[in-house]
């Protein structure tokens, strides 16, 4: 008996201690965020916010659904201003029926004129609420506004969220998170850096730019493949093509990258400068020939090799002259290899960065070779009389 009531009261005990769902919320209860853009309003000063929120009877059905006859979007969209960006998102926040949930947002953008001025306050917005992912992507809208990029029609993906997430990790890889600029921002000796979106000439979406920061300032753009030099120094992949031509041709032919690899090396000099070599290793594979040369020839492929290795050599060199001298922002971290290789050296020249990063000397050595030439060596719709030897 004695027993049989000690296990009644340890279960009673289980049960008053099991606490349930008590602060759950239904998805009716909430508001899931998905995206967010925010101006800065130039005229007025103003800031505008605008977000998508999802309407969750709609997800998975597309962009836009069909009921009744009738095309239904799978958000609805939000817009607001204000003198301060926590004013504007106070009066976002007041037009929804439901509790805001952020914690599933995948893009932040910013638009150009917003990021110019400073981001700080927006950035510190974002920190302080712990339902704020950093994973989050921040995305900067080139040359425009960004409510007007994410307004842009793209009917591939179901959110155009979505498709903006899936265009940077497929395509450029830049790292782009909000950690990762967390990061850069508070690192020594490198600068953040973030995707930029534009509209091309057909209104779609395009990404062909990385924004360069200068603490939470943006300072401007490298483009192609400055962009993909740029983010191979970050350790990311590539994704873009080199153009390659022989003295005696008019014509070119088209390299992808396949494989593009840097490692920064420091040394420093006896009068306690640091020099910079930058050893480069890629891989190509040919993707069309405007030419009448045919790559199968070891020796037109050893000449290939060469004006390849010689046209990535010029990138990464103008890559360095638009940081250095346009810009003058040091974002692919070589005060951050000082730091590392020579943290007492950098403690002496720490604060005198910003000017000696603009001085610094820069080597390049580039390895580079095309491994694949395709199913044929010169056109097919060339005779023989007509190829290049």
């Amino acid at each position: 008996m004695m027993r049989k009531m000690s296990q009644l009261m340890t279960y009673t005990m289980i049960l008053i201690l099991l606490t349930g769902c008590w602060d759950r919320k239904e998805i009716n209860d909430i508001a899931i965020l998905q995206l967010s853009a925010f101006d800065l309003m130039t005229d007025t000063g103003k800031y505008r916010g605008y977000v998508q929120v999802a309407i969750p009877k709609s997800i998975g059905a597309g962009q836009l659904t069909t009921s009744g006859g009738t095309q239904q979007k799978t958000y609805m969209p939000l817009v607001d201003y204000g003198e301060n960006i926590e004013a504007m998102t106070i009066k976002l926040e007041r037009k929804l029926s439901r509790d805001a949930l952020p914690s599933h947002r995948r893009i932040f953008m910013v638009g150009e004129s917003l990021a110019r001025q400073n981001m700080a306050p927006f950035l510190d917005l974002i920190s302080r609420n712990p339902k704020n992912r950093l994973r989050t992507y921040l995305v900067i809208a080139r040359d425009t506004d960004a409510k007007s990029l994410v307004e842009s029609d793209y009917s591939l993906e179901a959110t155009k969220e979505e498709a903006l997430r899936e265009i940077i990790v497929r395509k450029m890889q830049i790292p782009s998170m909000l950690r990762n600029f967390y990061a850069s921002s508070a690192a020594t000796g490198i600068e953040p850096v973030a995707a930029a979106f534009s509209k091309d000439h057909d209104g779609k979406i395009l990404l062909r730019s990385v924004a360069l920061f200068n603490k939470t300032t943006l300072v401007g753009y490298v483009d192609d493949m400055q962009a993909i030099a740029l983010t191979s120094l970050l350790g990311r992949k590539p994704f873009g093509d080199v153009d390659v031509a022989l003295p005696d041709q008019e014509n070119k032919l088209s390299v992808r990258v396949t494989t593009l690899k840097a490692k920064k090396r420091v040394k420093v000099s006896p009068d306690q400068q640091p020099h910079f070599i930058v050893e480069i290793t890629a891989t190509g594979r040919i993707m069309d020939n405007r030419t009448k040369l045919d790559p199968s020839d070891p020796a037109i492929m050893e000449k290939l090799d060469a004006s390849f290795q010689e046209q990535l050599t010029q990138c990464y060199q103008k890559l360095f002259h638009t940081l250095q001298t346009t810009y003058k922002t040091d974002n692919v971290g070589l005060g951050q290899s000082v730091y590392r290789k020579y943290p007492k050296l950098w403690k002496k020249i720490e604060k005198d960065w910003e000017t000696i990063f603009p001085e610094v000397d820069v080597q390049f050595k580039v390895d580079a070779n095309i491994y694949q030439i395709g199913v044929q060596g010169a056109p097919y719709y060339l005779r023989e009389d007509e190829i290049s030897q």
